[in-house]
């Protein structure tokens, strides 16, 4: 689970492969002190529950994941929104790239968390140069 902003930098947890990304996710929202800037979450389907909802209202973020098709209540959401999460895709699949990134060499979350902030940096000066 990433969270960030431009202003603020990035912030990313790392969870062990036989927990849900929810639990971690719920956690990173529920640490995170979100800037003022930030005036919505965009998540996958993974996410979507009353819970999110609850504590984005919380944190007065709008939360814009849409909802499962079976519950008995679902609610609206920014759909125009939560078509930039393909970007967010898109940039997960070319950190992927990096092999050491994809298969995990790294028994430590430390050195691990290090070779994903390269990857990164590797990224955005290739966007730059």
């Amino acid at each position: 689970m990433i969270a960030g902003d431009p202003d603020h930098g990035m912030h990313f947890s790392l969870s062990p492969a036989n927990t849900s990304d929810f639990s971690a996710g719920m956690k990173l929202i529920h640490e995170y002190q979100f800037p003022d800037s930030v005036t919505h979450l965009v998540m996958d389907k993974g996410y979507s529950s009353y819970e999110t909802l609850r504590v984005c209202n919380e944190k007065q973020i709008e939360a814009v994941v849409p909802p499962k098709s079976n519950f008995k209540y679902p609610w609206l959401y920014n759909k125009n929104m939560y078509l930039y999460r393909n970007e967010i895709e898109r940039h997960f699949n070319r950190l992927k790239n990096f092999r050491r990134i994809a298969t995990r060499y790294d028994k430590l979350d430390l050195t691990y968390s290090a070779f994903i902030l390269i990857g990164i940096i590797a990224l955005i000066l290739k966007v730059i140069c």
